[in-house]
């Protein structure tokens, strides 16, 4: 079907143009155009070898739910890209540059929820954070896709989380976590923590440091490393991160984060916050949770994503676990972990038939997982721990259950389930019947 929409012209930079095509393939050039308070340009130069063929580009986010930011496509010369039945972006023959807008609104502090990653302008349009997933077109049916994104030129700074061997910053596979760009004038800090060198970026870098959030977040990126690394060194690939920090008054809501392949978008409490305790406290178990997620998925590497329910109920244990390592109001951080872990709640559901929910009905699916699902691994955890034999309990087993092979239908591998079977403990054997089967002993 054609857009109806009047479609602004846009100017590709010179350099472009000018560039080898085959040899700048491979690239998202951005441009942050001045007096257009934080849009964004994009363009991408095609490979020379499909130029006779007819190709289609969406972006990826609109797989997850997410709003796409793409405006005005079109290839060079100004010719429009139209769209088919299943709104997919059509480059015809001979295109050989598509280049597009990003619409990237400027939006309040204190305002914008980290859980619905968007690319925005922020700090009065100051600079702005590029959500790739929304923002960036990527080829449908396996297409050659490009591997960095650059600034178009070196008076465009660009910050992501992983550096390109050639320069610029590594977009991640179609099949990866989404990630973060940074562009324009933002305040940013690197830190060397273990393993990881971390890049953050944030609305109000100074009043994150001064909230201690940049020392919080190192001691629970330690702390979660040693739990889904184990005695494993960090592979090298995935040692880089980007970390963003956007500031959420209480009036618009809860605290939330999301997490990417190697980024990392989280709120921090502002504004007046008369429950300011707990409100950190929040914020904090929202950071760990993220943050497992991430490790989570890079320690499975090619393997499948965990299911969801196994995703969301480990993040959560232990991001209220890496909570008593931060949290500065003890009693605020166990009144948190006490809503969601509950050995006297009773179970509704066995938490395999969780899975199906979260495709039917996500909010419900989610707080099963995060409240009946945490403290099952709690109450294993707890289990485990019974005796000396097994005092690192749960830690033990959760690097190598990332690796696992999982089934589709949600249910933990056999493997380990036989581990702790094996174990022939029935405080454990209690745990499972009660949670995975819904038979109490």
């Amino acid at each position: 079907m054609n857009t109806s929409r009047a479609m602004a012209r846009l100017t590709l930079p010179a350099l472009w143009l000018a560039a080898t095509l085959a040899q700048a393939y491979g690239h998202y050039q951005v441009e942050r155009p001045a007096g257009e308070g934080g849009a964004l340009r994009v363009s991408l130069i095609l490979p020379q070898d499909a130029l006779p063929e007819l190709r289609r580009f969406y972006a990826r986010g609109v797989d997850w739910g997410l709003e796409s930011q793409v405006r005005e496509p079109q290839c060079e010369g100004g010719f429009r890209l139209e769209q088919d039945d299943y709104g997919y972006w059509l480059a015809p023959p001979g295109c050989r540059v598509i280049s597009w807008r990003v619409d990237a609104p400027l939006r309040a502090e204190g305002s914008v929820s980290a859980s619905a990653p968007a690319s925005m302008a922020l700090a009065a349009g100051d600079w702005t954070l590029l959500s790739e997933p929304t923002s960036l077109l990527r080829p449908i049916h396996g297409g050659p896709a490009a591997q960095t994104l650059h600034g178009a030129t070196a008076q465009t700074p660009v910050l992501g989380a992983s550096p390109g061997q050639s320069g610029g910053w590594q977009v991640p596979q179609a099949s990866a976590g989404l990630e973060l760009y940074l562009m324009g004038a933002a305040r940013t800090e690197r830190r060397q923590i273990g393993a990881f060198d971390v890049r953050h970026g944030a609305d109000d870098l100074q009043r994150v440091q001064r909230l201690g959030l940049l020392d919080a977040h190192g001691k629970v990126l330690k702390y979660l490393a040693h739990v889904v690394y184990g005695a494993v060194p960090v592979p090298k690939d995935q040692r880089a991160l980007l970390v963003v920090w956007l500031g959420l008054d209480a009036a618009h809501g809860p605290t939330g984060a999301t997490a990417g392949g190697r980024s990392l978008l989280l709120n921090y409490p502002t504004g007046d916050q008369p429950h300011a305790a707990e409100n950190l406290a929040s914020s904090l178990a929202s950071l760990a949770h993220g943050q497992f997620q991430q490790l989570a998925g890079a320690r499975r590497g090619p393997h499948p994503a965990l299911p969801d329910w196994v995703s969301e109920s480990l993040a959560q244990y232990y991001g209220l676990r890496a909570l008593d390592h931060v949290a500065p109001d003890k009693a605020a951080a166990t009144r948190l972990s006490q809503r969601f872990i509950d050995p006297q709640r009773e179970v509704t559901l066995p938490l395999p038939d969780v899975q199906p929910l979260f495709a039917s009905d996500r909010p419900r699916a989610l707080e099963m997982a995060n409240r009946q699902g945490a403290t099952f691994w709690a109450q294993l955890d707890r289990a485990l721990r019974s005796t000396a034999a097994d005092s690192h309990g749960l830690d033990a087993y959760i690097p190598a259950l990332l690796q696992m092979d999982f089934a589709e239908d949600g249910r933990l591998p056999e493997a380990f389930l036989s581990q702790l079977h094996a174990l022939e403990r029935e405080p454990v054997d209690a745990v499972l019947s009660k949670y995975l089967s819904g038979e109490a002993q």
